[in-house]
């Protein structure tokens, strides 16, 4: 019987055929429910391990291709007492494909050791490169700054605050929607790992304290690429000198987390005489940690400030420079400021420096102003 059953079937015309394809189907699908499974169970082991195993899976899985093999390229943890001052805290990355990678990091944010606080000082220091790893911030998907009042652990300095950033890539170079908001709950999961393993203290961070990182200021302006953002404040008219030229603007400065400066001149419109010929201007603004640097570095001028100071007789053997200080609140940390007017007439310098101290703290949207005094030098 079983033989007879078995010649119908091998003579029928399509029947063995359709046998072995749907056999074939079978093994095809049978093989393709193992390899997802062995992916599946494989991609989840790498998410569970990734950045000490604290990231949000199922935020993460929906953001990662579901039908690709995630690698874990790259694990490091040095957080926590062991860590011995590193330049980078955690790092992961998650890589698929010949191009698509999660890659997330959190670094310290290292204080250069004070060389000088004047502005030739902090221009001079602007000028030295910082390394990619204190950078890679700036082109991330998002990013934060995060704050750690008692000191991560491990460094000659004191180091109180860190940066955590994202960058999510696809090989097709596609951009999934929202990805930046989602990575937030990733990026604050790991900031918080290291507040926990270094004792920060302070505020725990939430997702929505992260946020791309901000995009370049372009200023439409023709100006834009000869005047710093530092000195976009000024405008010679102050100091009633003519407008700026493209072949004679003398301005250079700097912006920082805890310093911005500027020093300018410009030309005179009406020279008094022919040591009239320019005017120049220096700004500077100190906060947080350099404060107390400040203090002592211009400790004498600051004993010597007085509401309306006396010049010496004038004369046209030399420039009269007045110093006007302030403290204040400027986008809401405590500051120290400082401009410095530099003219061939002292009457001139009286006249403009709180105009010009005014205008200047304005631009950086500063409340609570308190004028120290001024000083001639």
């Amino acid at each position: 019987m079983v033989a007879a059953a078995w010649e119908r079937f091998t003579g029928h015309r399509w029947l063995p055929k359709a046998a072995v394809v749907v056999l074939a189907a079978v093994l095809v699908a049978g093989f393709l429910l193992v390899r997802s499974e062995r992916r599946d169970a494989h991609n989840a082991e790498a998410l569970e391990t990734a950045c000490g195993g604290v990231l949000p899976r199922e935020t993460v899985r929906g953001l990662l291709p579901g039908d690709e093999t995630w690698e874990l390229r790259a694990d490091l943890d040095l957080t926590g007492p062991s860590g011995r001052g590193p330049r980078t805290l955690v790092r992961c990355s998650l890589d698929w494909g010949q191009y698509g990678g999660l890659e997330l990091a959190a670094v310290p944010v290292l204080d250069v050791p004070l060389s000088g606080v004047r502005p030739d000082d902090l221009m001079s220091a602007s000028t030295a490169k910082e390394p990619d790893w204190a950078t890679a911030y700036r082109t991330a998907t998002t990013q934060v700054t995060a704050d750690c009042p008692a000191g991560l652990p491990g460094y000659p300095r004191p180091v109180t605050r860190f940066r955590v950033h994202a960058s999510l890539g696809y090989d097709d170079g596609a951009e999934v929607a929202g990805a930046a908001g989602e990575l937030g709950d990733a990026v604050a999961a790991v900031a918080n790992h290291v507040r926990d393993r270094g004792g920060c203290g302070g505020a725990a961070v939430e997702p929505t304290d992260v946020r791309p990182p901000p995009a370049p200021v372009e200023d439409p302006d023709e100006e834009s690429d000869a005047v710093p953002p530092s000195c976009r404040w000024f405008r010679p008219g102050m100091l009633d000198g003519r407008a700026w030229g493209r072949d004679d603007r003398e301005a250079d400065g700097v912006m920082g987390d805890d310093a911005d400066v500027c020093s300018l001149s410009v030309r005179r419109s009406k020279p008094a005489s022919r040591y009239d010929l320019t005017a120049g201007v220096t700004s500077v603004s100190w906060r947080g940690p350099l404060l107390p640097e400040v203090r002592t570095a211009y400790g004498a001028e600051l004993a010597a400030l007085s509401r309306d100071p006396e010049p010496e007789p004038e004369s046209d053997e030399k420039p009269y420079a007045l110093a006007v200080w302030a403290e204040s609140s400027c986008s809401g940390r405590r500051t120290l400021s400082r401009v410095r007017v530099e003219t061939a007439a002292a009457s001139l310098a009286a006249d403009r420096a709180d105009r010009i101290l005014d205008a200047y703290l304005a631009s950086s949207d500063c409340r609570a102003v308190k004028v120290l005094g001024k000083v001639w030098k």
